[in-house]
């Protein structure tokens, strides 16, 4: 068996030439995403991050286990291969990467071409031939973009490799053409430049090199500000003076291959004009030996020293918060600079974040620089600007590198910057020093998730024989240089300790802090000395943001939090920001460090009582209450109505765009913050916020909202909030597929509202009892709880609860047979809908109408109401609306053998049963697709549909979709003459259909009459 997994171009797999079907674009991502560490476990966050990003959706492990369990299947019966799950974590298992995965094939031939150099050539062109256009082709996302770039790097790097390989063995000629369409798209490129070079003058073309090599320079000076490299210039004085290496013999090839390879590779950085060897002053620290990443900061360093005017400094101010690796980063460019700037190398700690030292005044720093340089005491004047001025002056004309480190403001190290050009200083601070003129900023946010495991790893000393464990410590350290420092020095002195042991006890809540300590390093002491340059009112918003249980914020419930007005909210907000103490993911929206928000609550909970805290929760209560209660209204209106306190401020929602987009983008921390407490506000929250999640089909969230609401309502004598929150729970295992909760819920809540006189809640509750028993096909139920629910509506005036009602009704009427019945309900609740202008009302009744047309051979009719119903759906973000319309266009699609156009409408409506985990859509949806490929002839395929079908509504008890999945299968069986299997599954079909009293029972009774006459 021949198998290939396929990177480098469409993602792809292939068995034996066959290409196999990896499902949509976000199915194919999870298995590239696995493909890239074959081998080894990727934790199912890392999955998650990869294929939706930071802000994934809140369903996506449900529907990354869906997309998985798809690919086991896509990948059955293929030898030596597998998915495995296990401690959170997936892991593609193949068994020879090299010969199956066309990137480890890449690599493996990478390597042996370095090990190998006669067969260099040979195995670098059969490297390069496995790529097939641009990597990743199929997929999309910030990960796949990233990995993308960084594939297409490892290709540019094996194309020179083969170039390299190729001179090696003494080519020339025929690589000019080659090598000038690639020294044309990269005129900066060195390494070409050489390589082009050597080409040229094997051509016999040496005078067109030496022209080369001027432009090339020309570009560098003009382009950078530098000249070339070492190598280069090495390069150039061989091609003056023809030397004879650079036209390899059969007997100088061995020495050829050791000296031009060095001479075409090099990248050493070039070397500026060395001063008098008595004036150089060199007293930069060490070097970090485990400096790793920044790759893009470094290169703005690189970027910003080559930009050195003729008149005037460069300074590149670096900030980021407490731990993130300024230092390092300053400490490291340095020297990789070091070379540019001969003349002074010089580093100074100001101070302005130390334990037990004051901040350095300007005056004292210049007496040490100035001691530093070799200015005797007698020499250096006691005023500042005297100091300034004798610093520039000894300065002027010396190629300088100055670091100014922990600095607090730009007022204290403007005086310290040298004035003359050919100078470089890198500043740090906690602060953003925007007051600094022409400086360029390096902001430096944490590690990248791959950076933080190798740095985690380098500070061990060794690879960890638990990749999945390292990857939760580096999570857990928030990916913060310092942190995961301190944890790797922690690990690596206990040698009884396991990643494991180490993630269990960083996960610990707030003992984290206490545990990311090592000799005189602390995470939380490092925060604390930011902290305590805070004025009071600073460090009391500050502590009271640690206690927002969400993810991030706007200054409306940050102003609540603290009890403060916006602009004073707002003012404090960017302050904290500046500090690096808070992050301001987007303009107006600022989240806190992981960490940082732990110090900050442990700072809350020491300075400020039990009360205060409490106030403040409940004030960001009551400011997400009021928000959402308005903007529920705008995108659902006609629920029931809370009271919000009318003095709170609250943002402006005008229309249903910006309600809608508000609502999806608090949604988190409104379920969060009405989670954490116990408060009053919590069943309000649950009450206000449940229209909204049906209607985006976030059930998972109103599952967790509504149980937590229910348990503090439950037994306190409020009988109206019991039944709302009891019945809130009920809808959420509905839509959810959890039948038998569902119903046990409802008839709780209808004993409830009966024995206090609730009507209204009554026939609200008849009404969510008659969805369960139609979910699940007991139509005379759902019959008998409709109707009580539409006398209940129109005795109490309830205008929208009888457009439901009737639209119900006649959902029952339609699997009944009863069509003309059905059409007149749908007719009156569509009536009801546009009066009332209820557009999610008129959206369910125009998706009802068209699938009854659709049962009478309407067709067009159907098509029509659907997509009008379609069309609200999307205008209303009615994710479960859009799902059920989108599957029955499929359905009428496929009837009208529009195969392609019918699967197309019926994968959408798989996913986004898969993304809202609505189990029944997702029956329906396969119970359809089965139906479509059985019309079309494909009946392996329709087989299969109709198998998973059957999964799930034997899990959700929908006895409705499980006699379609049965009578599917039949279908299938019969086709391939498996008449007694055919029979077995019709005889199921008979009786479910029997049992829910559906017209579908006479036609799969003739069909089990026609297959038994076969039997026999």
């Amino acid at each position: 068996m021949l198998v290939v997994l396929r990177l480098l171009g469409e993602v792809s797999a292939e068995v034996d030439g066959r290409l196999l079907d990896l499902g949509p674009p976000k199915q194919r991502c999870v298995l590239a995403a696995l493909v890239v560490d074959a081998g080894h476990a990727v934790l199912v966050d890392r999955l998650v991050e990869r294929v939706w990003g930071v802000n994934a959706p809140p369903r996506a492990r449900a529907t990354l286990h869906s997309y998985v369990s798809r690919l086991r299947r896509a990948l059955e019966g293929v030898n030596g291969m597998s998915i495995a799950c296990r401690s959170g974590s997936y892991s593609l298992l193949i068994e020879t990467p090299e010969s199956v995965v066309d990137l480890q094939r890449f690599r493996h031939l990478r390597a042996r071409a370095r090990d190998d150099e006669e067969s260099a050539v040979f195995s670098l062109t059969e490297a390069l031939a496995l790529w097939r256009g641009e990597p990743l082709t199929g997929v999309d996302g910030e990960w796949v973009r990233a990995e993308r770039e960084r594939l297409s790097q490892e290709r540019l790097s094996a194309e020179h490799e083969l170039v390299d390989a190729r001179l090696r063995a003494g080519a020339g000629a025929e690589l000019v053409a080659e090598l000038s369409a690639r020294a044309s798209r990269h005129p900066l490129d060195e390494r070409v430049a050489g390589q082009y070079l050597v080409a040229l003058h094997r051509a016999g073309r040496t005078t067109d090199a030496l022209e080369h090599y001027r432009q090339v320079r020309a570009c560098l000076v003009e382009e950078l500000g530098i000249d070339p490299g070492a190598a280069l210039q090495e390069l150039h004085g061989q091609l003056l003076a023809a030397d004879p290496r650079l036209v390899p013999t059969p007997a100088t090839t061995a020495q050829s291959r050791s000296g031009t390879q060095q001479a075409l590779t090099s990248t050493s950085t070039p070397v500026a004009p060395p001063a008098d060897p008595a004036d150089r002053v060199r007293a930069l620290p060490h070097d970090v030996e485990d400096f790793t990443g920044r790759g893009s900061e470094l290169d703005q360093l690189l970027v910003a020293a080559g930009e050195t005017a003729d008149t005037a400094m460069v300074i590149v101010a670096i900030d980021g918060m407490a731990g993130v690796g300024k230092t390092a980063l300053a400490v490291h460019g340095a020297h990789r600079l070091a070379n540019r700037y001969p003349d002074v190398q010089l580093y100074i700690d100001m101070h302005a974040h130390s334990t037990d030292l004051k901040p350095v005044e300007p005056a004292a720093a210049l007496e040490t620089l100035l001691r530093l340089i070799g200015v005797t005491g007698d020499r250096i004047p006691s005023g500042l600007e005297e100091r300034a001025g004798l610093w520039r002056a000894e300065l002027a004309g010396r190629r300088t590198l100055l670091v100014l480190d922990n600095v607090s403001s730009a007022a204290q190290v403007r005086p310290l910057l040298p004035g003359s050009a050919g100078c470089l200083a890198l500043v740090t601070s906690r602060r953003r020093l925007t007051d600094l003129d022409a400086a360029r900023t390096v902001s430096l946010e944490v590690l990248p998730h791959e950076q933080a495991v190798a740095l985690f790893t380098k500070v061990l000393g060794d690879e960890v024989a638990e990749p999945a464990a390292v990857g939760e410590v580096v999570a857990l350290c928030g990916h913060l240089p310092l942190a995961l420092r301190i944890a790797g020095a922690r690990l690596r002195s206990r040698p009884a300790w396991t990643a494991g042991h180490l993630v269990e006890r960083l996960r610990a809540g707030r003992q984290r802090l206490r545990e990311l300590v090592t000799g005189d390093r602390s995470v939380a002491a490092a925060l604390h000395l930011s902290y305590r340059h805070l004025s009071e009112s600073q460090r009391r918003l500050f502590r009271l943001l640690g206690l927002h249980p969400g993810v991030g914020f706007d200054v409306y419930p940050a102003a609540a939090l603290a009890g403060v007005e916006l602009l004073e909210a707002e003012q404090q907000l960017e302050e904290l920001v500046d500090l690096h103490l808070l992050q301001e993911v987007e303009a107006g929206r600022y989240r806190m460090h992981d960490l940082v928000r732990t110090f900050a609550a442990e700072m809350a909970v020491e300075n400020d009582g039990a009360s205060t805290r409490a106030t403040a929760l409940a004030r960001l209560q009551d400011s997400y209450l009021c928000t959402a209660a308005k903007a529920v209204d705008i995108v659902a209106p006609g629920g029931k109505r809370v009271e919000v306190l009318p003095d709170l401020p609250t943002p402006v929602l005008a229309g249903y765009d910006e309600a809608m987009e508000w609502l999806e983008r608090e949604r988190v921390n409104l379920v969060a913050t009405a989670t954490s407490t116990k408060g009053s506000r919590t069943s309000d929250l649950s009450t206000t916020l449940l229209r909204y999640f049906d209607l985006r089909g976030h059930h998972d969230d109103a599952l967790v909202l509504h149980g937590h609401a229910y348990a503090i309502v439950s037994g306190s004598g409020d009988v109206d909030a019991e039944c709302q929150a009891l019945g809130n729970l009920g809808t959420a295992h509905e839509r959810l597929g959890s039948y038998v909760e569902a119903e046990g819920h409802h008839r709780r809540t209808l004993d409830l509202a009966r024995s206090a006189g609730a009507l209204a809640l009554e026939g609200r509750t008849h009404n969510n009892l008659g969805n369960v028993y139609l979910a699940v096909a007991d139509h005379r139920n759902a019959l008998v709880h409709y109707e009580r629910a539409l006398d209940i509506a129109v005795q109490t005036g309830n205008r929208i609860g009888r457009c439901r009602s009737a639209n119900n009704l006649g959902i029952v009427h339609e699997r009944l047979g009863r069509y003309d019945e059905a059409i007149a309900h749908h007719t009156d609740a569509l009536a009801l809908a546009e009066q009332d202008d209820d557009l999610a009302g008129r959206g369910y009744a125009l998706h009802s109408l068209g699938f009854v047309f659709r049962r009478v051979a309407r067709y067009a009719d159907a098509l029509e109401h659907l997509q009008q119903a379609l069309t609200l759906a999307w205008k209303t973000g009615n994710r479960s609306l859009e799902g059920y319309t989108t599957l029955g266009m499929g359905l009428v699609l496929a009837d009208l053998g529009r195969f392609a156009e019918s699967v197309g409408n019926l994968d959408n409506a798989l996913v986004i049963g898969l993304s809202t985990g609505n189990l029944g859509l997702q029956a329906e949806a396969l119970n359809g697709l089965g139906h479509a490929a059985e019309l079309s002839g494909d009946q392996a395929r329709a087989l299969a549909h109709h198998r998973q079908a059957l999964d799930l509504a034997e899990l959700t008890g929908d006895r409705y979709q499980l006699a379609r999945a049965h009578d599917g299968i039949a279908h299938a069986c019969v086709a391939v003459n498996q008449y007694e299997e055919a029979r077995e599954h019709w005889c199921r079909a008979l009786n479910l259909y029997v049992e829910s009293g559906v017209p579908e029972a006479e036609a799969v009774r003739a069909r089990l009459s026609t297959v038994n006459a076969r039997s026999v």
